[in-house]
């Protein structure tokens, strides 16, 4: 009998927001795994004490508290900096102490390439012996465009050669980086090297990008949808909310959080059109 898909929501759209908050808007939407966004130029405070024992302390009792699971975490840096495998390697710690198998992130600048391959390289093994799987995102803007698209992407996982390196796929991102490219497809293309995928639509208006509930911009995604099913591969709905990408594609945030219960009708919505495409409910 094929899997049914149960997608989590990523906390991106509360960035700013009480995590208590957070969790209980996520669980009153309907949904029952949550992705922590701790990802380096996206969201505020991300304070390295974030990546520790007693942060993962409390993220354990507010999952207890609202019978929330967590599979994945979000950690996108910079994996090219002096620092990353030292500051990687704290993300690995705290994803298993939160029961998180998948690390995701965007890594880098396509011209640090080398330099990300080694670190990853380095970052493998430890993330094997932790039952850990470190998902490399394709990007979505030039901070991060170290591959964009299923070729390069390929091309990566070849030369880091380690089962504990895999895919989180992101359509989303490629509307904005690679907009000749049909992002869907581009995806379905990895999905070969992937263990992980979000699932966030796009609106363009006058040439910048922004993240509405799912069903409501510009990709249809039926077919990816069908196909993680298939396969077993799990996914998170990354709405950010408080961020749009400008022309040049660089991220925005406001200058203030999202209300709660914009983000609790926001992911409503998602749900329902999540349930039409599948044919069932989540």
């Amino acid at each position: 009998m094929q899997q049914k898909l149960e997608p989590g929501v990523n906390t991106a759209m509360f960035d700013g927001v009480e995590p208590e908050v957070a969790f209980s808007t996520i669980r009153e939407a309907g949904f029952r795994y949550i992705e922590l966004a701790y990802n380096q130029g996206y969201v505020g405070n991300l304070d390295p004490s974030l990546f520790g024992p007693e942060n993962a302390a409390r993220i354990l009792d507010l999952l207890e508290k609202y019978q929330l699971q967590t599979r994945a975490l979000g950690c996108t840096m910079n994996l090219a900096a002096p620092d990353a495998v030292a500051q990687f390697t704290t993300r690995i710690q705290f994803a298993t102490r939160i029961g998180a198998t998948f690390l995701n992130a965007c890594i880098g600048k396509r011209e640090d390439r080398q330099t990300i391959i080694a670190n990853l390289r380095e970052l493998a093994p430890l993330a094997a012996d932790s039952g850990c799987v470190i998902c490399i995102e394709n990007g979505g803007d030039p901070n991060y465009d170290v591959f964009a698209v299923a070729e390069e992407g390929m091309a990566l996982l070849e030369a880091i050669n380690s089962p504990a390196v895999a895919f989180n796929i992101d359509p989303g991102n490629t509307v904005s980086l690679r907009p000749e490219r049909d992002a869907i497809n581009e995806c379905i293309h990895m999905l070969p090297g992937a263990r992980h995928a979000h699932i966030k639509d796009v609106l363009c208006k006058e040439g910048e990008f922004f993240f509405p509930a799912i069903g409501e911009g510009v990709l249809d995604y039926q077919p990816l949808l069908r196909e993680l099913e298939q396969r077993a591969i799990p996914c998170s709905l990354e709405i950010p909310l408080r961020m749009h990408r400008s022309s040049d594609t660089l991220p925005h945030r406001a200058s203030q959080p999202v209300d709660p219960a914009i983000s609790l009708e926001v992911l409503k919505r998602s749900r329902q059109q999540l349930e039409a495409l599948l044919g069932y409910p989540l």
